[in-house]
């Protein structure tokens, strides 16, 4: 219950955090309708042919190995997409959090100057994804044990990344070796946040769903259409609201790893009462 408690105290923090520069929502907007427009421009340019050929009445083609590689640059663009503009939200909120007055212009403009760091953190975070996915779809139930407990690991050591990245300018590779140690040092932090934020998203998510079931259930196909229509929207707003407070939550506890101190707008909260050092066992299981 203790960390349930902590871990919504911090939702709390980055949420104040959040409310007193609400433009930070726009940039997860901004990387939803980029990912958007790239899919739809990707899937087109490789399947564009295919439904021409289909209205014509003529048969599908089988996708080459220029298909492929297209696909690959595909999602590596998607990766670099979500990945700068998650750039841009860490550094308006480390900005905020030093006590400036971000703005989406000079967040923007603070991920274009690491524009071409991020690159090979795009290209990493795909190879990597790509590698696990491949273990569990190819291995069996084996497979998906595999594959979902490298996941886990990568995501933890890789936790606090792109603070790291763009807030020390270190290289990809120092970069993961940086987060995990600060992951180490902050792995009781990182639980609580994340089991507040999965709580948080949990409620808010399902809460209005009886209603709109209700409302939507045993009446006319208009009615339906617009409780689906109302549900897809809410689920939006919740996931860019969601992807923002994570973004906070991960530099605020990169800053209190990497400064030890408590960064402002979680002055309240004050992070060493709530996680107070961790004592080290000696050998006949006394702290010490």
């Amino acid at each position: 219950m203790a960390r349930i408690r902590n871990g919504l105290r911090l939702v709390r923090a980055s949420w104040d955090v959040l409310r007193a520069d609400r433009e930070m929502l726009l940039l997860p907007v901004l990387s939803l309708v980029a990912s958007i427009g790239l899919l739809a421009i990707g899937f087109y340019g490789m399947f564009g042919g295919n439904v021409d050929l289909l209205r014509a009445g003529g048969q599908l083609q089988v996708p080459g190995v220029a298909d492929w590689i297209a696909f690959a640059v595909l999602g590596y663009l998607l990766s670099y997409c979500t990945i700068f503009f998650n750039v841009a939200l860490v550094c308006a909120a480390d900005e905020r959090m030093r006590g400036g007055e971000p703005t989406l212009r000079s967040a923007l403009a603070q991920a274009g100057q690491n524009a071409v760091a991020i690159a090979p953190w795009a290209l990493v975070s795909v190879v990597v994804s790509g590698i696990i996915k491949a273990i569990e779809e190819r291995g069996g139930f084996v497979g998906r044990i595999i594959g979902g407990m490298l996941g886990l690991a990568w995501a933890l050591i890789t936790y606090l990344v792109l603070p790291v990245l763009v807030l020390e300018g270190l290289t990809v590779r120092e970069a993961i070796t940086r987060s995990k140690e600060l992951f180490v040092k902050t792995w009781g932090e990182t639980v609580s946040g994340e089991i507040g934020m999965g709580l948080i998203g949990f409620l808010a998510i399902a809460t209005p769903f009886p209603i709109l079931f209700i409302l939507g259930s045993g009446g006319s196909p208009d009615r339906r259409a617009i409780a689906v229509g109302v549900a897809v929207a809410w689920l939006l707003v919740v996931t860019v609201v969601m992807s923002a407070l994570n973004i906070i939550f991960r530099v605020a506890l990169y800053r209190y790893a990497a400064d030890g101190e408590t960064p402002e707008g979680f002055e309240d909260l004050d992070l060493g009462g709530v996680f107070p050092p961790k004592r080290r066992r000696g050998p006949f299981g006394r702290t010490a």
